[in-house]
């Protein structure tokens, strides 16, 4: 009898060992997960509340039309922004958004992010982030149509993806971002 006790206690043991790594291994998991759910969404929140800041202040004391060059992935505007975080405008410079290739993003395992510039005039270009797969603009003039004219556009519809760089269980996490902005100055 003592052998089928020390085989039975064996076997629940086990049973109880293999459960509590199954369970560990689900929390581990779904942990990693969740941390690069919240990194990738604090990185579009990021980029969110600085292009929203930007595009609002488009336009302001412009010398000409407020919208230099404008394209599907990138825009040149004037605006008048803070550039020193001081809380006051420090008068009227260009300002730069424009997606990368996939290629200058090619240090990080994901396949699709690209880097997206952020140049304030005739500044270097600084990254705003790593891990943006999408960054699209559509213009609309005061009708509500489409325009290709930068003198006729006064809203933006932008669009966001943004992806982790690293991959969990050959998954990235995954935050999208859509406005219509329309800035007072257009």
């Amino acid at each position: 009898m003592a052998m089928a006790d020390l085989i039975g206690t064996t076997i629940v043991a086990g049973m109880l060992i293999l459960m509590m790594m199954a369970l560990t291994g689900s929390v581990s998991e779904s942990t990693t997960q969740q941390m690069l759910d919240v990194t990738t969404q604090q990185a579009l929140s990021t980029i969110e509340t600085m292009v929203e800041y930007d595009f609002h202040k488009m336009g302001f004391d412009a010398p000409g039309t407020a919208i230099t060059a404008m394209g599907a992935d990138n825009i040149t505007f004037w605006a008048g922004i803070d550039t020193n975080d001081d809380g006051v405008s420090d008068g009227v410079n260009t300002v730069t958004y424009q997606l990368s290739s996939t290629s200058q993003a090619s240090s990080t395992p994901n396949p699709n992010d690209r880097v997206l510039y952020r140049t304030i005039g005739a500044a270097t270009p600084v990254a705003v982030c790593l891990g943006v797969t999408a960054f699209g603009l559509q213009y609309y003039d005061e009708s509500g149509n489409i325009t290709a004219s930068p003198a006729n556009v006064k809203a933006i519809e932008v669009s966001l993806t943004v992806q982790s760089t690293i991959p969990y269980d050959n998954n990235y996490s995954e935050a999208v971002w859509k406005r219509m902005i329309s800035p007072r100055n257009l």
